[in-house]
């Protein structure tokens, strides 16, 4: 005897099975769907009610139209409308925080590459005029680098060299010349070949070398940077305007994966320059002895500056201390005196200290200021001033020397 039950067809052994069944869907509706199944089944163990076993079901599309693994049209349109409610004020509440865009750091960069701003002396350098012959009563101060010590995208008073100028003479009371010898994109290497060839025969008092973190990177591997950000520009000018781009959620994401995804990658290439066999590290190890070996040679002070990377949480997060002391110990250990920035930046917000958020990650103005305060501190430590003469004071009161608030 075959009968219905919840819609599935039944097949049974015996008709009192039948009419129990019967019995009970008069009393109680059945369940429906896969639990309706699970609880036809016997416990383990028990044989008594072999003859209400019951069939597996014939067709596989009863599962699902009963179990419901499939929402209804209605239930499936419900949940589109709401996903695209929540997109819709998400896309809101974007553009009312300004978040799809990158923020303004209330810094405007300055375009060097104008002969106004970048221009550069008969040698090619962004600094004034100098002599080799060093004029008497004048003490000179060269200064090695890339492209923080040029200053990129900052007038060039601003610059660190000519603010330590200007604080040497106020600070001291003696007159000075700081000889800027940076170029973009010089390492180690170059810069030692520089201090050799062309810093020496100006006769300095002392040495500076600004230190940047990419230093130590080899010829090789700049080239093969420098042609794979070409590329990446290369297809970022090839693909088209999208609709997408107008979506300010949009927007917002895609920065936000491309700054995780790009930074991971940047912090491994940077620790990979550092690797004790990197090939750039070891030359850049050799080129600090070698510079610091002349200035013994002459007796003159040789420091080394090195800047953090700006782009990074200058706090517990940064992700290059161990760089810092390993350049620190290299420094150390080849006679030089070391002036880390670091702790003078830690703690300030770094989208407060470069030229263009994210854009661009040279040291703004604001930056440029706070090294050539620690660096004018540390060269009193190697190169005490001069004892004050004493002057008669002006009527009304009496005179004192400029503090270092006082300077630019």
């Amino acid at each position: 005897m075959r009968s219905f039950a919840g819609g599935t067809r039944w097949s049974f052994r015996s008709r009192e099975g039948a009419v129990a069944l019967g019995q009970r869907t008069r009393a109680r509706p059945q369940p429906r769907g896969v639990w309706h199944l699970v609880q036809q089944l016997p416990p383990p163990g028990d044989t008594s009610g072999e003859d209400r076993l019951p069939e597996a079901p014939r067709d596989p599309r009863a599962l699902t139209r009963r179990g419901r693994i499939f929402p209804r049209p209605g239930e499936a349109l419900l949940l589109l409308l709401g996903v695209a409610v929540s997109l819709l004020i998400a896309e809101g509440a974007v553009r009312l925080a300004r978040a799809g865009d990158p923020r303004a750091t209330g810094y405007a960069p300055v375009n060097t590459r104008r002969p106004e701003n970048g221009w550069t002396n008969s040698l090619g350098y962004r600094d004034n005029e100098h002599r080799p012959a060093k004029p008497p009563g004048v003490r000179r101060v060269v200064v090695l680098g890339d492209s923080f010590t040029w200053g990129a995208k900052v007038e060039f008073d601003d610059a660190y060299p000519r603010r330590l100028e200007r604080g040497l003479a106020r600070h001291r009371g003696e007159a000075w010349e700081v000889i800027s010898l940076a170029r973009s994109g010089m390492n180690t290497v170059e810069e030692a070949e520089q201090l050799g060839t062309e810093g020496l025969a100006y006769d300095p008092d002392v040495v500076v070398l600004g230190y940047c973190l990419n230093d130590s990177e080899d010829d090789n591997a700049a080239e093969a940077r420098r042609a794979r950000d070409w590329t990446e520009m290369k297809k970022e000018r090839r693909s088209p305007s999208d609709g997408l781009e107008r979506s300010a959620l949009y927007r917002l994401i895609r920065r936000r994966i491309w700054a995780t995804v790009e930074n991971r990658r940047r912090i491994a290439a940077y620790r990979s320059m550092y690797a004790p066999e990197y090939p750039g590290w070891i030359a850049g190890q050799r080129a600090l002895k070698s510079m610091a070996e002349w200035c013994r040679e002459r007796k003159v002070p040789f420091l080394v500056m090195i800047f953090p990377l700006f782009g990074n949480p200058l706090d517990r997060d940064y992700p290059f201390p161990e760089i810092h002391a390993a350049v620190s110990r290299a420094a150390a250990e080849a006679g030089a005196r070391v002036v880390d920035l670091l702790p003078a930046y830690r703690g300030l917000n770094w989208e407060l200290l470069v030229v263009d958020g994210p854009n661009d990650e040279h040291p703004n103005e604001i930056a440029h200021r706070i090294a050539a305060d620690v660096l004018l501190s540390a060269l009193d430590d190697v190169l005490p001033p001069p004892a004050r003469r004493a002057s008669l004071p002006p009527p009304g009161g009496a005179s004192k020397p400029p503090s270092r608030a006082d300077l630019p």
